[in-house]
């Protein structure tokens, strides 16, 4: 008989050992490239800001998951090769030399793996629109949203098994060319014992592990607000610090028993106590990964829900539902064109104000980041012009009662205000006519919540005294003047397409006046026609509703909230939907290679099982010592991995503004909640893991 008609026969029997192999490369590749087509695709990128930290968060965690996928992967072969080892040791015994079955095995290896890897590629396709199209059940679906995979996601998935096959060659080879025939056979029995662990070595990791997270979450915030600096990004390796507590803590779990200082009980569960010992170091890593992959399940989870959970604009209690400010020089919409485009959708206006404000040069103090990387304070004198406007006409637009003393300013601010590290509400402390060139002295009185004319303004809008704002503004031009425009509607919910309406007269309105970048400032556009330089915000924006980035890059776009519901949701919506896609992969990975880590330890065992057996050990006995040991590849991770998850979501979030807001309260309890859907998850996984291990060993 042949050797290939032996390894046929061979295969037969070893039929599900392939189809695990093939399977975890199969998922690997789908869960990879799935998602990639979806991150890579233009619906996405044409989403994410450049540059921004969703994007270097989505890319971070989507490497992490990789790396778990990859590793679950590598795992599973071993496991393959557990199997493989007696009848290759059998070859060697029977003759065949260490280079013809290299060449079998890699064979063998390449073949799984290349089919599963195209398979995986080619369900990409199908599973990354299906994923899509349940999201958009639960996201605003609209033309812009529609799904459109990109063909730059098939790279990611491609070098993944590229990767994969090449490792799993070097795994095998390295496999094949063990030293001694009896090294390969007994592969199966072979244990990874450790050294003592010192009973220290627990409580070391612990402290480990959080001062991993504060110090990695804290430290950069620390370093600008006390010292002024800025860390570079290889201060993240601190994290690895929480790693190596993981890595420690898992160790002694695994390498020690709190049961030696009761010897009665101690003896009478040593098989139990003793048996993952055998195997310490293989599943110390093997834990540490699934520790690893919760911890981004959470994160991820974590990081979506925020986004989710932002507050809804259509009831900001601090502005009006409707707000416009246009250059006083441009005829634009007027009250009686709101009032009649109002009537045609039967929408009734309340709250309506009008009022003017001037843009005033302003002086003030600010932080900025230096090419070295530190934070500097600095004073602009006379770089730029804010928004203000007086007390009294404040009050009409606003509703608040405000009472400013001369010679001080308030500054506006949104709702539930926390201060920029930056910009500085107390920066302010002179003001200049730009036409007069008369100046004034101010100090800061407070701030005023306003999110409707805060918007309007950077750093920010100021409001002055009444006889002040008089005496400031005298013979100021109208150049340097703006219309302010507020209102609310009784059903702002319903009040979408009157929002189009006006937006579209608003647009069609508009001129040479109004048409400019966000940031462009007249004030600094004049300075640097002064000294002949080009001023970066110059340019001009399209301006039509067809324009999807119309109301984000206009410098006088309106404040439409209904409008900006629809395009904050179709941001949350594409920001949540990576970040559950992730949880999804993450989850996945877990369950897999808790699976695998399960039928294994049963297998390895199996001759110890026989041996328990034929000593008399009954069935329960049995039983019992395979759920103890199965149940700590399943506790200790997902305590330490969701407990790791909590304590850095709310470190993230405590250390970014010094507290912990309202809807990341809710995030957090909401987290729990996915906790405890993971726990769930994980024993479904267990059961079921319990009842195939127990196969295994003819249970």
């Amino acid at each position: 008989m042949t050797m290939n008609k032996l390894c046929g026969k061979l295969r037969k029997n070893d039929r599900g050992q392939y189809l695990l192999l093939g399977f975890c490369s199969f998922l690997s590749v789908l869960l990879i490239t799935s998602f990639a087509l979806m991150y890579f695709g233009p619906t996405v990128q044409n989403f994410l800001p450049e540059g921004g930290d969703t994007r270097k968060m989505a890319a971070l965690l989507f490497v992490v998951t990789a790396i778990g996928c990859f590793i679950f992967t590598i795992y599973a072969s071993n496991l393959f090769f557990r199997y493989k080892a007696r009848e290759y040791g059998i070859f060697m015994a029977l003759g065949f030399s260490k280079k013809s079955l290299e060449k079998l095995l890699f064979r063998e290896l390449s073949l799984i793996t290349a089919a599963s890897s195209l398979l995986g590629l080619i369900c990409a396709i199908p599973v990354s629109y299906f994923i899509w199209k349940v999201f958009e059940l639960f996201i605003i679906s609209t033309e812009q949203m529609s799904y459109h995979f990109g063909s730059l996601g098939f790279v990611p998935g491609i070098i993944f098994s590229i990767v994969l096959v090449l490792m799993l060659g070097a795994v095998g080879k390295r496999f094949i060319r063990k030293s001694s025939i009896m090294d390969i056979l007994r592969t199966q029995h072979k244990s990874e014992m450790v050294k003592e662990i010192k009973p220290w070595i627990f409580p070391t990791g612990i402290v480990f592990i959080v001062v991993g997270i504060i110090l990695g979450t804290g430290l950069p915030q620390f370093s600008a607000r006390v010292f002024g600096f800025h860390l570079p990004g290889i201060v993240n390796l601190i994290y690895l610090l929480s790693v190596a507590g993981i890595y420690m803590v898992l160790l002694s779990i695994v390498s020690q028993s709190r049961l030696k200082k009761n010897k009665e009980k101690y003896y009478k569960n040593l098989v139990s106590v003793s048996l993952m010992r055998f195997t310490a170091k293989a599943a110390t890593r093997n834990m540490c990964v699934i520790v690893l992959l919760i911890f981004v399940c959470c994160f991820s989870a974590f990081y979506g829900m925020q986004y989710s959970l932002a507050p809804d604009i259509a009831k900001d209690e601090g502005g009006k539902a409707f707000s416009l400010h246009s250059p006083v020089l441009e005829k634009q919409i007027t009250k009686k064109d709101i009032y009649e485009t109002a009537a045609e959708y039967d929408m009734d206006i309340t709250e309506f104000a009008e009022s003017d404000a001037a843009n005033l040069v302003i002086s003030y103090h600010s932080v900025d980041l230096t090419d070295d990387d530190r934070y500097v304070e600095k004073y602009d004198k006379d770089k730029k012009s804010a928004l203000f406007i007086s007390a009294s006409d404040f009050k009409k637009v606003s509703g608040q009662d405000v009472k400013i003393r001369s010679g001080t300013y308030k500054t506006v601010v949104p709702v539930d205000f926390k201060e920029n590290f930056f910009d500085k509400t107390d920066g302010l402390d002179k003001i200049k006519n730009p036409d007069s060139r008369k100046f004034m002295d101010v100090k800061f009185d407070g701030t005023l919540e306003f999110s409707s004319f805060y918007s309007m303004s950077t750093p920010f809008a100021y409001v002055l005294d009444d006889a002040d704002y008089e005496k400031i503004t005298e013979n100021l031009s109208d150049i340097y003047r703006e219309n302010l425009v507020f209102f609310n509607v009784a059903d702002v919910n319903n009040s979408y397409d009157f929002a189009k309406d006006l937006l579209e007269q608003y647009v069609v309105n508009c001129t040479e006046l109004s048409n400019h970048l966000g940031y462009w400032d007249l004030w600094e556009e004049k300075q640097a026609q002064a000294v002949g330089e080009e001023y970066g915000y110059s340019g001009t924006i399209d301006m039509t509703t067809e324009n999807d980035l119309l109301l984000s890059d206009w410098k006088y776009a309106p404040g439409f909230n209904i409008i900006l519901i629809q395009d904050q949701m179709q941001l949350i919506s594409v920001y949540v939907m990576l970040c559950l896609y992730i949880f999804i992969i993450s989850l996945a990975a877990i369950s897999v290679m808790t699976y695998v880590r399960s039928i294994s330890v049963a297998a390895d065992n199996y001759e110890l099982f026989a041996s328990l057996e034929r000593l008399g050990a009954d069935r329960q006995y049995r039983r019992k010592i395979l759920k103890n040991q199965l149940s700590k590849i399943f506790q200790y991770p997902a305590a330490i991995g969701c407990g790791i998850g909590f304590i850095f979501s709310f470190a993230m979030d405590f250390f970014n503004d010094g507290r912990i807001a309202e809807t990341e309260v809710i995030a957090l309890i909401v987290l729990g909640g996915i906790i405890l859907m993971i726990a769930a998850v994980l024993f479904a996984v267990y059961k079921y893991s319990i009842k195939k291990a127990m196969t295994k060993i003819l249970l």
